[in-house]
Order: structure tokens, then sequence, then C-alpha cells
């Protein structure tokens, strides 16, 4: 099915791996079928269940198919948000900047930008866009409206909303060809030299699968094993921590998260791969800055610090001075 339409609710469809065709991924092969859905919403749906090949559910989006398979794809019930739930939470999301193209926009830290799985009843950063903003329903992917990049639940800070079909383009693009620069504002345990180079390659963890992994940096590259990048300077040292300018170039997964344990230096109060703290009920990490040339102007747009990382900002450098 190729047309550019919205599935209804619970379709079912099956499709046959033509003859004399290459191998090709599970998830390629289905996105391919639906234009209009990303291929993130496929994932969903094949570790749900949703998907079978020759009449045997599979669960990993890799799966190679290959000719004269029998792909079946049974479409999830339709997910509903009520205004009201949107309406009666304080989201705290704050517009920063306004273009005919885009909308620069502050996420606060709890606040996920878009359902974890095709049934979540969890009011996200879509949900509360498309509430907003009723245009964005038709730009980019149906599944995920307005939406190009993401951030952690738990990191606060800037992203860009493209609001017209030409900024949406520009920005997957953009993204995925690594144009748009990232500045991350982080404090981390202990005292990192002042500035270097992380390069390990990022996967899934070998043993606990819901987390990302830091392996060795001559460890093979292919399949779910990414390369990754981040360039760090300290801009200042307390007395057990550090807070930390991080400018990832590439967007794996956690990759700042991952990184920072990965050289010793977790950060604060990040549970998956460091440890609480008292000091902030969240990974101390925010998205401070993104820059980029849109439609050959300059743009460079910055977030302040939500209060709980100013505050945690503020007690360790009384902590240093006492």
């Amino acid at each position: 099915m190729k047309e550019k339409e919205l599935v209804a609710p619970h379709s079912l469809f099956n499709f046959i791996k033509e003859p004399n065709t290459e191998p090709i991924r599970l998830d390629h092969y289905i996105t391919q079928q639906f234009p209009l859905y990303s291929r993130s919403f496929f994932k969903k749906l094949i570790e749900e269940s949703f998907v079978s090949i020759n009449d045997t559910i599979v669960r990993k989006q890799g799966t190679l198919l290959y000719p004269g398979d029998t792909i079946t794809v049974q479409f999830p019930g339709q997910r509903v948000i009520e205004p009201e739930s949107i309406e009666a939470r304080n989201l705290s999301i704050e517009p920063l900047a306004t273009h005919d193209h885009f909308f620069i926009i502050f996420k606060p830290a709890g606040l996920l930008v878009h359902p974890p799985h095709t049934n979540s009843g969890m009011v996200t950063l879509m949900d509360w866009l498309v509430h907003t903003h009723k245009e964005l329903e038709s730009v980019g992917y149906i599944d995920r409206p307005g939406i190009v990049h993401r951030l952690d639940k738990d990191t606060s800070g800037i992203m860009v909303i493209p609001r017209t079909p030409v900024a949406h383009t520009f920005f997957s693009q953009a993204f995925q060809n690594r144009t748009i620069h990232k500045v991350y504002h982080a404090v981390v345990e202990g005292h990192p030299p002042k500035e270097g180079v992380i390069d390990f390659p990022i996967g899934r963890h070998p043993e606990f699968r819901t987390k990302m992994h830091a392996f060795a940096q001559d460890y093979p590259i292919g399949g779910a094993m990414r390369s990754a990048t981040t360039y760090y300077h300290v801009l200042a040292y307390f007395e057990t921590t550090s807070l930390v300018e991080l400018k990832p170039i590439t967007g794996r997964t956690h990759q700042i998260r991952v990184h920072c344990a990965a050289i010793g230096h977790p950060l604060i109060s990040d549970p998956v791969y460091g440890k609480k703290s008292k000091k902030i009920k969240r990974h101390a990490l925010h998205a401070h800055k993104l820059s980029f040339n849109f439609l050959g102007t300059d743009y460079i747009f910055t977030a302040p610090y939500p209060e709980d990382f100013a505050q945690l900002l503020a007690d360790e450098r009384t902590n240093t001075q006492a």
C-alpha cells in the first residue's frame, strides 16, 4: 500500500516479497509500503508483536526478508488523548522563538517527546503540539507530526519543531547530515580532564537490553553497533563534580549519558548509567543550544537553565566555596 493516507485502526495487510529481489530488513520493507509512517513506528509494531513472517510473529526489526516471504502487518487500535488530559497537565513547555517555518521550544524534564508504545495513554510533547498547533497534523510522519529529533524524557532543553513540509524536509536532512550543531550542559561526577573527545562505539548492552553500552574503540562497527563521537570541555570544577559542555557529533540513543559514564564521570543522578542523587531528581543534562543555517540565514538559539538545574549549580558552587 503506497497511498498517502492514514491507515484505519485495526487494519490488516499482507504482502509477498517479490521474486528475484535482494534480501531486505523487515522494518525497511514495511516502511516502503507505508511512506507516511516512520520507521520508528514500525519498530514499535514489530516489538509489540503486530508483525509476522510466514505466520510466525517476529520481534526483531532487522529480520531479513527473502523472495516469497509473506509479511502480515496488523495496525493497532487508535490512540486517543483527550484535550482535557493535555489541558489539565501543567506541561511547562515554553516557546522560545517563532519563525514562519519552525518553532523553537523549551521541553521540560519529565515529558516524553512521543509515545513509548502504540497504545500509550501518556501525554507527550507531540500531543501538546498537535493540540495547540493544528497545522502540525499534516507536517511530517502521521505517527509523529512535527517531530524531527528527540530528547530523553528527563533531559530538559531546546528543540526545533518544523511547522511546514519544507522545514520538515530540511531539518530531517540536517540532523541526518549533522549540519545542525547541538550543545548540551551536564553536571557529572568527579573531575574529567579539561577537554577531550569521546569516541567509543555505542550499541545495546550485551546483558541488559534496555540499556545502551560503550564498547572498545576497536570494536567492529556494523549491525546495531554504531560509531559515536562527543566533544567536551569543562566549564567549571566544583568540590566533587564538574559542569561540562558537550557537543555530540552523532546522535545515538543516550549518547552523552553513555559516553560520560564510559570515561568514569557519569551524569549526576543518572540511575541507569550512574546512580541516583539527592542533589537533583533527574539526570543532570540540559540541551542548551542549537545552531544552523536555514535558507541562507544563520540562527543560534539557547534555552536557559530550568529551576532544578540552576539550583543544582548554585548548590555545587556554594559547597565548593564553603
